[in-house]
């Protein structure tokens, strides 16, 4: 598989030049390594020692504090003053010994440039609060997700396309042109963009996955990824005493996406206690797997719904853990505008993660029923975000944009994500964008 260029690609490979320790957070099998395999190629005269904590032998020669000399092993040398050594350590979570000895190395040479700590996970380092404990103030995170729309057009096709969406939101002055504009440069490849955005309604965005070209060997990949998450990273987490709990919980969160949560009815189902609940839902999120999306807040609290909407981030599983992989059947069960906003929210995250600052992805629902899908906060804007797979215009919908706006004043663009045709209303400054044309 040729190698394919990530949205966020240059953000991270600039942190690589900083002195400063560079985490890369990521569900498992989204590239994170081979992110680091093309920085090689790109620098093949870099000093470079990788180690991986799923390998046991190297885990356990870090769990006897040899971290240090198995570097000056491997590059033959002692560590010296501006002759970098790069050390690349893959699933890094695994071995809470590992981070004490990075400290150290690190505080010895930070201001020598002897050496650069490069470290991936597939699991939130906090899980074992190893970053906020030892770690901290020496370690910038950055994340990878899933293949985007526009990833996967270059992956599967080999296409590659300069344009993007959410620059063009975050410019200071819009006008009708300018998106008409847009639109226009992507025209030609409206056809195989809507084939590869309605795969990723069925498939998700894991390379390995958009790659294989029948569905029994999707579905067989997807089984085996699923097993060796609940084997790897699920049965090394000494608290998780009940596997077949968690993996029911996994069930749950696959059939609910893009549903606000219902405690009460999910305790019933598994017949657990809720601190049970919250600790295993815990840990879904902390291995990257799950997502909480909470009520967008502000002075208006009370109106609000409070419950969050949970999100199992990746339609690949939805799709092998339900059995429903058909669009047409994804249609018939009304599944499909789940499968869209979830693969809206992946687009989002991949926005959001391109930038320093604290940036989130919320969505709205008043007492009354008004609804917006995502509401995102990137300072100091506002966006909001409806996603249906209808392809006409639902009144409703647009109504409840319209009082989002009126409801918040930072509010800088509304976006109605559908499967029709680009249109903007200036009056109420509202994109209708196709969702084939959000490439971030």
């Amino acid at each position: 598989m040729e190698y394919s260029k990530r949205c966020n690609e240059t953000r991270i490979y600039n942190a690589f030049i900083q002195g400063m320790i560079t985490g890369i957070l990521g569900p498992r099998r989204v590239g994170k390594s081979t992110l680091l395999d093309r920085y090689l190629e790109l620098h093949p005269t870099l000093t470079v020692v990788r180690l991986n904590m799923d390998s046991m032998q190297e885990r356990e020669q870090i769990e006897t504090g040899q971290l240090e000399a198995i570097i000056l092993t491997s590059i033959q040398r002692h560590l010296e003053p501006n002759n970098r050594v790069w050390v690349m350590i893959d699933e890094a979570q695994k071995c809470p010994a590992l981070f004490e000895q990075i400290k150290r190395l690190y505080d010895r040479y930070k201001d020598q440039d002897a050496i650069k700590f490069i470290i991936t996970g597939s699991a939130l380092l906090e899980l074992h609060r190893l970053s906020a404990e030892t770690l901290a103030g020496r370690i910038n995170l950055y994340y990878l997700s899933a293949f985007s729309l526009s990833e996967t057009l270059t992956l599967r096709h080999g296409i590659s396309v300069d344009t993007n969406i959410f620059t063009l939101l975050e410019a200071k002055q819009q006008n009708e042109s300018d998106w008409q504009d847009y639109f226009y440069q992507l025209l030609p490849l409206k056809e195989v963009l809507k084939e590869n955005l309605l795969q990723m309604q069925l498939w998700g965005g894991l390379p390995e996955v958009l790659t294989q070209t029948s569905t029994e060997e999707r579905l067989d990949y997807l089984g085996n990824y699923l097993q060796t998450y609940l084997e790897k990273d699920v049965r090394a987490i000494e608290s998780i005493t009940d596997l077949t709990l968690y993996r029911q919980l996994i069930d749950i969160a696959a059939e609910q996406t893009g549903s606000v949560r219902d405690d009460t009815r999910i305790l019933q189902a598994l017949g657990c206690h809720r601190e049970t609940l919250n600790k295993y839902r815990g840990y879904l999120q902390a291995t990257l797997m799950y997502q909480d999306i909470h009520p967008y807040i502000n002075a208006a609290l009370k109106r609000l719904v409070k419950s969050p909407k949970g999100y199992l981030i990746n339609n690949g599983l939805i799709s092998f853990i339900t059995g429903i992989y058909d669009i047409n059947l994804l249609e018939k069960t009304g599944q499909i505008g789940h499968r869209l906003e979830n693969w809206l929210l992946n687009e989002l995250q991949i926005w959001l993660n391109s930038s320093a600052g604290h940036h989130s992805a919320n969505y709205w629902r008043t007492s009354s029923g008004v609804e917006v899908d995502f509401v995102v906060n990137k300072a100091p804007d506002i966006y909001a975000f409806e996603v249906t797979y209808a392809a006409v215009i639902e009144s409703k919908k647009v109504r409840n944009l319209i009082k989002f706006r009126e409801h918040e004043s930072k509010t800088k663009l509304c976006c109605y994500v559908y499967m029709g045709e680009f249109n903007y209303d200036a009056e109420n400054n509202i994109l209708f964008i196709p969702a084939w044309a959000v490439l971030s």
